[in-house]
């Protein structure tokens, strides 16, 4: 990916890399030529490269380094990866059956794969020692040998050397955010020297919900920013909470009056909205922030994940399945259409809210999106592309989009009061506008669903040749399968009949002087059926190599790929 400027000449470590590469094979390679220890900052042109070369190979394993690397080009590659499978729908459904491999350089993973690389061990390290740039700073074959050594402990004794991997369906990614990727893997610990953090305030809508609010408190706990937690109960039982600011209502004063109490009680220069069912991930305020840090804009939104959620039989909340329906750039004229920016994904400077005066009171449903349209008219709100935090759906706790789904005369009524609102921003090229950008989506998720039906059937006829291929040889096996059976069933009478012989011989033997013209048939005999055997021994090691041949065959190793995908490997 990079030029290994920072550490050493850039022409030498590509030299050198080609080299150790030599040893491997004819290994073909891309140099990217990126700056070494400026990867995030060229993070942008990274994820297109990616895209071309995963586009144009079509692979169907992807090894990666792992997401808890120290080297800070390591961790970027591993994100840019990881937030171009998430953001690219062509892309992941190019590559909805490949499988991604996390691996080890420079701190170790929790793995769930070891290979055994005994056998390549010593070709491995004689290409490490061609980096003899690096050999310089640090002994690498040693740091390698060790680790190598240490993933074989729980091995086959006759195992010296293994490598460990986190493998896992790439489909998993598309709405796993980084930081649980990360914990799959195996953290790092955080070593990263971070400025001092922006002031923030969360807020907290809620209203008898105590199992949820704990839930949502310790997900902003989680993010390690140091958030002052303002929670609003809008005419609740007291909330059972510790270290949080916490404005009780003695009635309840509707969403947007409580998030208006919420945000004038807050104490920081930036406000964070979270309601008691939704989540944020470790991330989420870090990543916001960052972006917020020195810029003048109206606000900062970031991706989220939907998730189904309801009571298991745990009596614990279990989510039944995620979507990943928010995360589109900012477009002013499209908001006046439809709300894309769900709150909780937001950071907006307090001074802002309050200037704008805050939440509308006159709508209980959809006065995060009547606010967004006002701040809209502010400036610009900054699109971060990457997964921080979830909104969730929750069955039987009052959620109130669940309660008022699309299409529901009051969900039908609230949008209809918005657009009333702000009539005076939207003409009929609004609204054309909005359909023409909506047909061109349209238009490419289905010609992304037209090829992928075309993969689909492709993948069919290939399964259904390989099985009509399998059919034919399992019957190719099982006949010569009998063959060599009645050939060992021939050798073995054959063998009968030599003991039968050799007997012979031995009273022929006795009796020679007698019988001396017997003596010789019998040893003719023998000695026939001596070359019978060695001809069937000959046939059975035919009919092996043939069975060889067919298990090497491209047909059969294609049919144990669909096994594999089947499962029944």
């Amino acid at each position: 990916m990079t030029d290994g400027a920072e550490a050493g000449n850039a022409e030498i470590r590509e030299d050198e890399s080609q080299r150790a590469l030599s040893i491997l094979g004819a290994v073909p390679v891309d140099f990217f030529r990126f700056r070494d220890r400026h990867l995030d900052e060229d993070a942008d042109a990274l994820k297109t490269r990616l895209r071309g070369v995963l586009i144009d190979f079509k692979p169907d394993l992807i090894a990666v380094p792992s997401p808890v690397e120290i080297h800070p080009d390591h961790v970027t590659l591993s994100r840019a990866f990881c937030e171009l499978i998430q953001n690219d729908a062509s892309l992941f459904a190019a590559l909805a059956v490949a499988r991604v491999a996390f691996y080890e350089v420079g701190y170790p993973i929790r793995p769930n794969t070891l290979v055994d690389i005994t056998p390549v061990a010593a070709k491995k390290y004689a290409a490490i020692t061609c980096h003899t740039s690096q050999l310089a700073f640090r002994d690498y074959v040693s740091y390698a040998r060790g680790l190598n050594a240490y993933r074989a402990m729980t091995l086959e004794p006759t195992t010296h050397y293994a490598e460990g991997y986190w493998v896992g369906p790439l489909p998993a990614l598309r709405t796993i955010p980084f930081s649980s990727i990360r914990d799959m893997v195996g953290a790092a610990p955080r070593i990263e020297v971070e400025a001092e953090p922006l002031p923030v305030s969360v807020v907290v809508r809620t209203k008898d919900r105590p199992a949820l609010l704990h839930h949502a408190i310790d997900s902003i706990r989680a993010t390690r920013h140091p958030a002052e937690i303002v929670v609003v109960n809008d005419g609740g039982q007291q909330p059972q909470v510790a270290d949080v600011r916490v404005v009780n209502l003695a009635q309840s004063a509707g969403r947007s009056e409580a998030m208006n109490r919420g945000v004038r009680a807050a104490k920081s220069a930036f406000i964070a909205f979270l309601d008691d069912d939704d989540l944020f991930y470790p991330e989420h305020l870090s990543t916001l922030t960052a972006a917020a840090r020195g810029s003048q804009h109206a606000a900062w939104y970031s991706d989220a994940v939907s998730a189904f959620v309801r009571v298991g039989a745990s009596g614990d909340y279990e989510t039944h399945s995620r979507m990943r329906i928010f995360g589109q750039d900012f477009d002013r004229q499209g908001l006046l259409v439809d709300n894309y920016i769900p709150l909780t994904t937001v950071l907006v400077p307090r001074e802002t809210y309050l200037d704008m005066g805050g939440f509308d009171p006159a709508f209980d449903l959809f006065e995060d999106w009547d606010f967004l349209i006002r701040l809209s008219q502010r400036g610009t709100l900054v699109h971060v592309p990457r997964i921080t935090c979830e909104i969730r759906h929750v069955e039987g706790a009052g959620s109130i989009t669940l309660e008022s789904p699309e299409g529901s005369t009051r969900f039908r009524e609230a949008k209809l009061q918005i657009w009333k609102k702000h009539a005076e921003h939207i003409d009929q090229s609004v609204f054309a506008n909005a359909v023409e950008k909506q047909k061109k989506r349209l238009s490419a998720l289905l010609n992304d669903a037209v090829e992928a039906r075309g993969l689909q059937n492709h993948l069919e006829v290939d399964v259904a040749r390989l099985q009509r291929e399998k059919a034919t040889l399992s019957a190719e096996i099982q006949a010569l399968h009998n063959r060599v059976n009645e050939a060992l069933m021939r050798i073995s009478h054959l063998e009968g009949a030599n003991a039968e012989i050799r007997n012979a011989l031995a009273a022929a033997e006795a009796d020679r002087h007698e019988k001396g013209v017997r003596l010789k048939d019998v040893q003719a005999a023998f000695a026939e059926s001596q070359q019978t055997n060695a001809a069937l021994f000959a046939e059975v090691g035919r009919l092996q190599d043939l069975l060889d041949q067919i298990f090497k065959s491209r047909t059969w190793k294609l049919h144990a790929i669909v096994e594999r995908m089947k499962g029944r490997a």
